[in-house]
């Protein structure tokens, strides 16, 4: 972990060979690694058939996502009829459970419920001792129609129930369940847990899932001390992947699927996902021929292993086990061990990195005071690697504003952006060890990272011990390596260099690899963690690259960097133009208040994202100043307004049909209709009256409490075929009448297409949102 000191003696020339070697060698490690967890290749439909094949379910593929298909619409039913087709064709009694959902958490203003549509079917095992069971969810949101999220889920399972039935039946039951109503708030995962006999006894989930459309097939997230199915899952699948530090870094976001539910209800299991090319998620580029069949075929391939090994194992133990600490290394191999471990190895990393320090400063070739100026400095630096994240981000967008407008804060075509943002890393390392090395010295400098990273692995070892290997593991190889080189005495032989790279290969597999595939996360988020972990590996590099580093004009390596990051971000710019071909989210509802005959246009506006500047096209609608969102069951408060034509539209209505106090309670039983069979229908209570009041819609019971936008209420989808909702509500009883706002909406794009004053977007545009609501209030 030392470097020659430059200023003192002449270089060796074989030193630096085996320096530029040993760079090299650093750099393919971390290639490698990138590919390692590349998607396999499909298998063909002429595959065995005991194989899980992505051509086979890629036809799956092509019925499930003709078109949008949310949830109680035309679409919607024929993919049902489709699946239960399929699943009678492979022999099975499919089975399909009519239920009510409710959300678990606050999926817009007003809590989401609906009337769901779950389709199951079991393969029956020859002893079991549990269930297994492939979920995915067959609706998509109304924008898209839903090719990779979920019909790749979808498909993957009907393509692996198949293949399991051909390669003879397992010992444990497999569930096969398809859920409804995920995309408006995980209904239809909820009335399997409440209300369907498969649930009854628990059961090992795997849930299947995608927030893209290609990638590597990743298990995300597990079920409290599952280490068993994750080591099973290492052992089993042929493509494993998965990373407990991700896994944390998830169950800190708002981001939910089925498995939540499922969890909370009882069953222990894994979340599986794909999420590259994420700028297609939710929008009209969701279609068949986008989804990578390399992402397919592994999410099929591993669920069909890993289902056939569950299937001979005692599942009443498949929960069991301490937690762990998992992640990836090549070739193709998933580690884990328990989480404990990590405060072990983040204590002798911190204590070989003070033991290089002590030894270095023996030999005189650092001072202490240096040494720890230079890790402050270091931590400066990794500030400034966040700060130019943000900044290469705001650029882009005031460059090209619709790169804000997306789903996952990224660009159809990243590639080149990322690229730039790790040039930038690599300028902002250059220029900091360029600055420094002088008055630090090149070997300090590299005590100065070792330093920081064995910290800030110690501190994420304490907080969250399986989180902590991407930090723990380079610092320790490095440590390592910097406690064993001794530093230079001014001549350097080619061992010094091949040693000090062989402790960096835990960092290119952890950070410089990482880097790269941090950025699936989405350009705007994930440019953070890649920006940490680029600037932490180029750190560890210092002693690599003081046997390079040269004599004279030594300011050219940052400004090279940063040339080609200029370079790399035109060619980004010029592939991602944001044409037809690369169409931009736009939003826009349309709310008419039946009692005053007037009507608003809206752009609601995403929380935490700022509005940005009003396209052409949205401006014919709306004006530039922010306002209260008039469909506050979005649950988005904030909303470009403009005013709008009334349309002839049918208000929806409420029927007084029980009015009764009994001690000290009021109980009203009311029932919401809507007159022209919108897609949902729903009531609020605003939080002045909300306080002791009680809601349940169709017997089930809606949060008591106000939610955030401050009231007390629901949207009810796919209502029955006479568009009414029975709603009882108790409050107390003897005081004022109680004001409820009822409403209705329709939210696929075409529901505008009929209203006064509307154009559909250009072809650049697509609506991610669109939303007809007719309001009306009462009191009661």
């Amino acid at each position: 972990m030392s470097t020659p000191d430059t200023g003192a003696g002449p270089r060796s020339l074989p030193a630096g060979w085996a320096a530029a070697i040993g760079l090299l060698a650093v750099l393919a490690l971390s290639l490698l690694t990138v590919a390692d967890l590349a998607p396999p290749a499909p298998a063909p439909a002429t595959a065995p058939a005991g194989e899980f094949s992505a051509e086979r379910a890629q036809r799956h593929i092509e019925q499930i996502a003709r078109a949008p298909h949310p949830m109680g619409s035309e679409e919607h039913t024929r993919v049902r009829e489709y699946l239960v087709a399929e699943l009678r064709d492979l022999g099975l009694e499919p089975e399909v459970q009519e239920a009510v959902g409710v959300s678990p958490e606050e999926f817009g203003g007003a809590a989401s419920v609906g009337r769901v549509h779950n389709v199951s079917a079991v393969i029956e095992g020859t002893d079991p001792t549990g269930r297994i069971v492939l979920a995915a969810h067959y609706d998509s949101v109304p924008s898209g129609p839903g090719a990779a999220d979920d019909g790749a889920g979808v498909a993957a399972i009907l393509e692996a129930a198949r293949a399991l039935q051909a390669g003879g039946p397992p010992e444990n039951d497999v569930v096969l369940l398809l859920t409804d109503g995920e995309e408006r708030g995980l209904l239809g995962a909820d009335a399997f847990i409440d209300d369907h006999p498969l649930a009854e006894d628990g059961g090992t989930v795997l849930n299947h899932e995608a927030r893209g459309s290609s990638g590597a097939v990743t298990m995300f997230r597990t079920t409290e001390e599952g280490s068993e199915l994750v080591r099973t899952f290492g052992a089993a699948a042929p493509y494993p992947v998965a990373d407990s530090a991700s896994a944390t870094l998830f169950g800190l976001l708002p981001n939910d699927t089925d498995f939540t539910v499922f969890s909370a209800g009882g069953l222990t299991g894994m979340d599986f996902a794909f999420i590259g090319d994420s700028a297609n998620y939710h929008g009209v580029l969701d279609s068949p021929e986008n989804v990578d069949p390399g992402s397919l075929q592994q999410m099929g391939a591993n669920t069909v292993a890993l289902t056939r090994a569950l299937g001979g194992q005692d599942l009443g133990a498949a929960g069991s086990g301490e937690e762990l600490a998992y992640f990836n290394v090549p070739p193709n191999t998933l580690v884990g061990f328990p989480a404990w471990w990590a405060l072990p190895l983040a204590g002798a990393a911190l204590a070989a990195a003070v033991g290089a320090v002590a030894r270095a400063r023996r030999r005189a070739a650092v001072t202490l005071p240096g040494v720890l100026a230079g890790a402050g400095l270091g931590v400066l630096l990794i500030a400034a690697g966040a700060a130019a994240a943000m900044l290469y981000w705001q650029g882009l967008v005031a460059a090209r504003p619709g790169f804000g407008l997306m789903e996952t804060g990224t660009p159809y075509r990243p590639a080149w952006f990322q690229g730039a943002l790790l040039l930038v890393a690599a300028a902002l390392a250059a220029t900091w060890y360029a600055v420094s090395r002088r008055w630090i010295g090149p070997h300090g400098l590299a005590l100065d990272a070792l330093l920081v990273l064995a910290l800030a692995g110690a501190a994420v070892a304490g907080a969250a011990p399986e989180a902590s290997m991407p930090l723990v593991l380079p610092a320790l190889g490095a440590a390592l390596a910097g406690l064993l080189v001794p530093p230079s005495g001014g001549t350097d032989t080619p061992w010094r260099p091949a040693a000090a790279a062989l402790g960096l290969a835990p960092a290119a597999v952890f950070l410089l690899a990482g880097a790269w595939l941090d950025f699936e996360a989405g350009l705007e988020t994930g440019a953070y963690l890649a920006m940490l972990r680029a600037l932490l590996g180029a750190l560890l590099l210092l002693p690599l690259a003081g046997f390079l580093w040269p004599r004279r004009r030594a300011f050219l390596v940052p400004l090279v960097a940063l040339a080609a990051a200029g370079a790399a971000t035109a060619a980004g710019l010029a592939v991602n133009p944001l044409d037809r071909t690369q169409p931009v989210p736009a939003m826009l509802t349309y709310t008419l208040d039946a009692d005053s005959g007037e009507a608003r246009w809206a752009a609601p506006v995403r929380p935490g994202r700022p509005p940005g500047p009003l396209d052409a096209w949205t401006s014919r609608y709306v004006g530039e100043e922010l306002g209260e969102d008039p469909t506050p069951s979005l649950g988005w408060p904030q909303a470009r307004t403009g005013e709008a034509e009334a349309a002839p539209l049918d208000a929806p209505e409420l029927d007084v049909r029980k009015d009764a106090e009994q001690d000290g309670r009021r109980t009203l039983d009311l029932a919401v209709s809507t007159v022209r069979g919108a897609e949902a229908v729903g009531l609020s209570i605003p939080e002045e009256a909300a306080e002791d009041v009680r809601m349940t819609v169709e017997g089930r019971e809606i949060a008591p409490l106000p939610d955030r936008t401050g009231m007390l209420g629901f949207r009810f989808y796919a209502p029955p075929e006479d568009g009414t909702v029975e709603v009882r509500i108790e409050t107390a009883a003897g005081g004022a009448p109680l004001p409820v706002r009822i409403a209705d909406f329709d939210s696929l794009p075409s529901a505008l297409e009929d209203l006064p004053g509307y154009t559909a977007p250009p072809d650049d545009r697509y609506l991610i949102l669109s939303r007809v609501s007719v309001t009306r209030e009462y009191e009661v």
